[in-house]
């Protein structure tokens, strides 16, 4: 696949140490997306999107992934990432992903807090928070790009000094983000820092696949992992059918399931065409989607048409659609692509030639 976006789009990772896409990788992202849009298609509560019954069949599938849709971002993160590690000055790669992350979580989240006070809804999940909060308590699924961007800083720093190049570092890395994450009290997101315990483990696991080459890893431990997945998702599952107690999302279970299940995946090496073109656009569906799901969402209502089916087909492929229009209109001018998409604005010099 072409890269038209030049240096900008390989910074971002590709899945490849040389800028070619990984399809198998690239298909993955896609999967991630779905399941991102899906679930605010349904809502993430009683009071957003469809507001589904639990008992919906569609409510349903989204509780089933969503022991892997976070985690999946998150751990893709971290195996892009290993395949160009930062081994330089972590002040450049600070602003790089400050750059990247940041400034369009800024300007696509402050854009959507704005539209929900407007319109009388929450801002995206804030709750009632007071606008001079926005970003320092997180709007919405915008948490992700603040969490992760301090797991990709924390990384970093251990990666300049080499302290995750052995599988046993990575090891004691991830059991102890994931003992932090299990540990540390409830408290206000603040910059999502919290979160970034949340997600910290997948990174590592991701981070683990590529530097250790997971793909040739023994087969009794891919065998172990596999099972480890499958275990762990037939517990959710007897537990969102009321077998046993319903497992947390972000709970000792999900982490383990999480991040086997995330192995077990890429073991697959699936390569899906419609998957691969939904992940190259991957950022842009993130954080834009929810303004193509919610305003389907209210014109189907104004038109009549109630059928849940079509509302969750519809706004799905609307989400996916959107994010992926507002890509490829940004990247046409400097000046959007760096608010929108993260991307450096060219030097003057550049610019008048």
């Amino acid at each position: 696949m072409k890269d038209s976006t030049g240096p900008a789009r390989r910074e971002s990772g590709t899945g490849l140490a040389d800028g070619r896409r990984d399809a198998a990788v690239e298909t993955l992202r896609g999967l991630a997306c779905v399941l991102l849009v899906l679930f605010h298609v349904r809502g993430d509560d009683a009071a957003s999107g469809l507001r589904l019954d639990p008992q919906n069949p569609w409510s349903y599938v989204v509780d089933s992934v969503a022991y892997l849709r976070m985690p999946l971002f998150t751990f893709l993160s971290g195996f892009v990432y290993a395949a160009r590690p930062n081994r330089g000055p972590l002040g450049s790669f600070t602003r790089g992903k400050a750059r990247r992350l940041l400034v369009p979580m800024l300007v696509i989240g402050t854009a959507f807090a704005v539209l929900q006070q407007v319109s009388g809804r929450r801002a995206g999940g804030s709750g009632n928070t007071p606008w001079y909060l926005w970003h320092v308590l997180p709007v919405a699924h915008f948490w992700f790009l603040a969490a992760v961007f301090w797991v990709f800083l924390l990384v970093a720093a251990l990666d300049r000094r080499g302290l995750l190049d052995r599988p046993a570092a990575v090891a004691g890395a991830f059991a102890a983000s994931a003992a932090a994450h299990l540990t540390v009290p409830s408290v206000p997101d603040v910059l999502g820092l919290r979160s970034a315990l949340y997600l910290a483990p997948f990174f590592l696991a991701g981070l683990a696949a590529q530097r250790f080459s997971w793909q040739r890893a023994p087969r009794w431990l891919k065998v172990a992992v596999v099972a480890v997945a499958v275990a762990g998702a037939a517990l959710t599952q007897a537990g969102l059918l009321g077998v046993v107690e319903r497992i947390p999302v972000r709970g000792a279970v999900a982490i383990v399931l999480g991040a086997a299940g995330c192995l077990s995946l890429l073991l697959l090496r699936w390569r899906f065409r419609p998957l691969v073109l939904v992940g190259a656009f991957s950022f842009t569906v993130y954080t834009c989607h929810v303004f193509a799901t919610s305003g389907t969402r209210t014109l189907l209502h104004a038109a009549g048409v109630e059928a849940v089916t079509v509302h969750v087909l519809a706004g799905t492929a609307a989400g996916l659609a959107f994010g992926t229009a507002v890509e490829l209109l940004a990247r046409r001018r400097p000046w959007p692509a760096f608010l929108l998409l993260g991307q450096r604005l060219p030097s003057p010099g550049r610019a008048r030639a």
